[in-house]
C-alpha cells in the first residue's frame, strides 16, 4: 500500500500548495526616505497577506510608510504612522483587522503572474525603528 506522506497519492499536488510565511529582510525606518525592495516574488506566486513585524522599537515623529510592489507602491500598506499600539519591539501589526493600525491597503492579497518585489516606501522616516515584514505567500495552487 503506497504511504500518503510520501508522494504516492493524489494529494500531492494539495501539500505542495501550502501557504508559507515568509520573513523580508530588516528595514531600518530611519534610513533615507525612499523605495526599498525587501522581497522577491516568483512569478505564479499569491501573496495572500502581509504584516508589520516590529524588530526594533519605533519613535515615529511623524512617520508615513507605504507597503506595496512595482505595480502599486501602496497596495498592501498606504500611509502607515507607526502610530501608539503599533510600535514596540516583537509586536506584529495587522492592517484592515482587530488592530491599532487603521490604514487602507488591500485586504485579498495578490496573484502575481510576473516575478516581483514587495517594497517598502519610507515617505517619511521616523526617528527610531526597525521593521519586517512577514509575507504569506503559496507559491502554487492545485486545480481539481
Amino acid at each position: 500500500m503506497a504511504n500518503p506522506m510520501y508522494g504516492q497519492n493524489k494529494f500531492d499536488s494539495a501539500l505542495e500548495a501550502d501557504a508559507k510565511w515568509y520573513s523580508s529582510s530588516e528595514l531600518d525606518l530611519t534610513s533615507t526616505a525612499g523605495v526599498y525592495e525587501v522581497f522577491q516574488v516568483p512569478a505564479g506566486a499569491y501573496v495572500l497577506d502581509i504584516r508589520v513585524l516590529v524588530t526594533s522599537v519605533i519613535t515615529a515623529g511623524s512617520a508615513d510608510i507605504d507597503v506595496g510592489d512595482g505595480d502599486d507602491p501602496d497596495m498592501f500598506i498606504d500611509g502607515w504612522d507607526c502610530s501608539t499600539g503599533s510600535v514596540l519591539a516583537g509586536t506584529i501589526v495587522l492592517f484592515g483587522g482587530a488592530s491599532g493600525a487603521s490604514e487602507a491597503g488591500v485586504s485579498s492579497g495578490k496573484y502575481y503572474s510576473a516575478s516581483d518585489t514587495i517594497d517598502v516606501d519610507i515617505n517619511t522616516v521616523a526617528t527610531a525603528g526597525k521593521i519586517k515584514l512577514l509575507i504569506n505567500m503559496a507559491t502554487s495552487i492545485p486545480s481539481s
